[in-house]
């Protein structure tokens, strides 16, 4: 027999390659894992508002190469298993000499947390000789999976950790709700139920934060009823009417989420005071039923286009933008698109599914199936012939709420028109269908949607992270007519709350931020929106509108939230007023508003129905965007320009304009048409850019033209 050679030292660390085991609390012995310990310094890094997934998997690297160098030099072999307790206080010291002192506060607050909670139920775990066993046995509590025996001491536990109570106060208040649960005779109750009853012992003991952190939120068995039904809940959707009522969304999952998640936003996301200025109609914060996806989100078409001008690479974007409707609440667009699309012109003859108008056509089933609206950036001044393609393409396209529109530079507009006179009439249609847009800019930013603006040579993808709605009429009426000053007060508190609002948003969606599979770098900016600007105007002037003064509460706008943004709000751009997002808030804002005004006069609710099924008297919702058209006596376009001399950079809506042609004193054929051309020339004119000829003798009345400055 050959003797055993004694283990030296290399072979016992080759044996001792890794840590296989660790010893729990209790004396058991688990498998090793160190994700688990990744998984818990994420949480902590979280905590603090600082998420890094792969510093938190080097630091658990760290602990485990700590522990297997400790195991080595003891001599430890194949069965060694490290306590939790000799984990933890590694990761405390190696996230301390990592200079991250805030975490490692965290994780130590967490881990005392945990150990009061494993206290409470070790002492209060019901024994063989409790008197009270064969009760508690008999009270089941429902949970989402499974039901389980009641357990004061799981209820301790969960106070400690959910509201963060003490441990006595968490005894008492655990104590409390027992008896309540025992002297009611239920032998079946939900965790629902016990969280009622936590809660009305919490505020009888003033721990009315605790409350709030151990709130459900919700809808009643009546309220999901309704929305199951896409029946709306607010009282001023009802009554407005289906005619004025935006459509609702019509998978009921979505309207079920949307409802609990805007409740939320308006309990836990909006700051103290905010949430009493959108309840009561002040401010409107836009979509709180997504307040975590953008309203608006910006990308140049060659990122999606994977490379490349073909007829593949224009698919590839349609892919691209199917995975970003994901992102998007409300307009995902696709700027200069026309390097990548003008192959589709060439590759397919006229009327081919394969050509243009088809890929436009699977742009709009995609925009319909992720229910926004996918956009088109301007092609450039360089790509004229391809935009007239592009606006022939647009018109066949069926108007509605998921079709594309296209936003084209005032310039670039001015020469699709001097080389293809025989568009306008197509022009002037996707105008009146909400599906054109002229912009315009100062050269430092350009506009590239709803709610963003690029800069100069800027690179990457922008996002309007969310919009607030300012109740101009409602801060009119209060002043009274002629008082200017009371209502530009009453505007800088406003966009003071509205930033205060963003804060609070903008901080809730960089902690949900992850990086993006394509890798984009993406800056968020916010929108401030002017809702009610003509009803304003008409207040404070007694019944006339003053185009000058819109245009100074405007720019009051505009300075007021480029001065409190900086330096308080390191993600956003100095926000200039948006035409854009106000539609809903302009009904909202009418109804409460009238709501009001009967309240303080005594009046009831409307009694009686028109035949279309709207409220009698129901009131008429506020002009949304900039628009001031149409006025008696003025032909569209005017007032508009007067006013928008004060915002830099933007984009002019006319849409909805009842009966241009009565203002214009003609029966114009293309009243939008015409309208844009009195407001590009009057807002040229401001500038200096080009001569004014409103009127020349050789044409119509409601004619313009535009001749460079000599």
């Amino acid at each position: 027999m050959v003797p055993m050679r004694p283990m030296g030292k290399n072979t016992r660390e080759r044996q001792l390659e890794r840590i296989e085991r660790v010893r729990k609390r209790d004396g058991r012995s688990v498998p090793f894992h160190v994700e688990k310990i990744a998984q818990a310094i994420e949480a902590a890094m979280t905590a603090v508002g600082e998420p890094d997934p792969t510093f938190a998997a080097e630091v658990a690297s760290v602990v485990e190469l700590t522990l297997l160098e400790a195991a080595r030099n003891a001599g430890a072999d194949v069965h060694h298993a490290p306590g939790i307790e000799e984990i933890q206080d590694l990761v405390e010291r190696a996230l301390m000499e990592l200079g991250r002192p805030n975490v490692a506060k965290a994780y130590i607050l967490y881990r005392d947390q945990r150990a009061r909670i494993r206290k409470a139920l070790r002492v209060h775990r019901p024994g063989a000789n409790d008197a009270l066993a064969a009760l508690k046995s008999s009270v089941r509590v429902r949970e989402n999976e499974g039901v389980s025996p009641w357990s004061k001491g799981r209820l301790v536990g969960a106070l400690i950790e959910e509201a963060e109570l003490p441990r006595e106060v968490a005894e008492d208040v655990a104590a409390a709700v027992e008896r309540r649960v025992f002297a009611s005779g239920l032998t079946r109750i939900t965790t629902a139920l016990v969280r009622e009853l936590v809660a009305a012992e919490l505020l009888d003991r003033g721990w009315t934060n605790a409350v709030s952190s151990l709130g459900i939120i919700g809808l009643s068995r009546h309220d999901l009823s309704r929305v199951l039904r896409d029946e709306p809940l607010d009282a001023w959707e009802r009554e407005m009417g289906e005619r004025d009522r935006p459509a609702r969304p019509p998978d009921p999952c979505e309207a079920v989420s949307g409802e609990v998640l805007r409740r939320y936003g308006l309990e836990e996301l909006l700051p103290a005071g905010a949430d009493e200025l959108h309840r009561s109609g002040e401010v409107h914060v836009e979509d709180l039923r997504a307040p975590h996806r953008a309203l608006t989100l910006c990308v140049e078409a060659e990122l999606l286009a994977s490379g490349g001008h073909s007829v593949t690479s224009a698919q590839a974007v349609l892919e691209g933008a199917a995975e970003l409707v994901r992102d998007v609440s409300r307009v995902l667009v696709l700027e200069r698109p026309a390097d990548v699309l003008a192959p589709l012109l060439r590759a397919a003859r006229p009327g081919s599914p394969l050509g243009l108008g088809g890929w436009l056509r699977s742009l709009a089933a995609i925009a319909r199936a992720g229910g926004v609206r996918i956009d088109l950036g301007s092609p450039g001044p360089r790509s004229i012939a391809f935009t007239a393609r592009l606006v022939e393409a647009l018109v066949e396209l069926p108007p509605g709420p998921h079709a594309p529109a296209l936003y084209l530079e005032a310039h670039e507009l001015e020469a699709l028109l001097a080389e293809h006179a025989g568009i306008a009439a197509d022009v002037d249609r996707l105008m009146g269908e909400g599906r054109l847009f002229s912009t315009w800019d100062d050269g430092e930013e350009v506009f590239a949607g709803p709610g963003c603006r690029r800069r100069k040579r800027e690179p990457g993808v922008l996002s309007c992270g969310g919009a607030v709605a300012i109740n101009l009429p409602r801060l009119a009426r209060r002043a009274g007519a002629w008082r200017e000053d009371l209502v530009q007060s009453g505007i800088v508190e406003l966009v003071q709350a509205a930033l205060e609002i963003a804060r609070s948003l903008e901080s809730f969606q960089s902690a949900r931020d992850k990086r993006h599979p394509r890798g984009f770098h993406t800056r968020r900016s916010w929108a401030i929106v002017p809702v009610g600007l003509r009803e304003a105007l008409l207040h404070l002037g007694d019944g006339v509108v003053d185009p000058d003064l819109g245009a100074r509460l405007l720019g009051l706008v505009a300075e007021a939230a480029g001065r409190f943004a900086v330096g308080s709000l390191s993600t956003l751009v100095p926000v200039a007023p948006s035409p854009f997002f106000g539609e809903r808030a302009a009904r909202r804002f009418a109804w409460l508003d009238e709501a009001r005004a009967r309240e303080e006069a005594g009046e009831q609710r409307w009694l009686f129905a028109d035949a279309d099924g709207q409220e009698a008297g129901a009131p008429r919702p506020y002009t949304a965007g900039f628009r001031l058209s149409p006025l008696p006596g003025t032909a569209a376009g005017r007032h508009e320009a007067d006013a928008l001399r004060t915002i830099s950079s933007g984009a002019l809506s006319l849409v909805g304009l009842p009966g241009l042609g009565d203002w214009t004193g003609s029966a114009d054929e293309r009243p939008y048409l015409s309208a844009w051309r009195r407001f590009e020339v009057l807002r040229r004119a401001g500038t200096g850019e080009v001569v004014l000829e409103l009127f020349p003798t050789h044409a119509r009345a409601d004619e313009t033209t535009l001749r460079p400055v000599n």
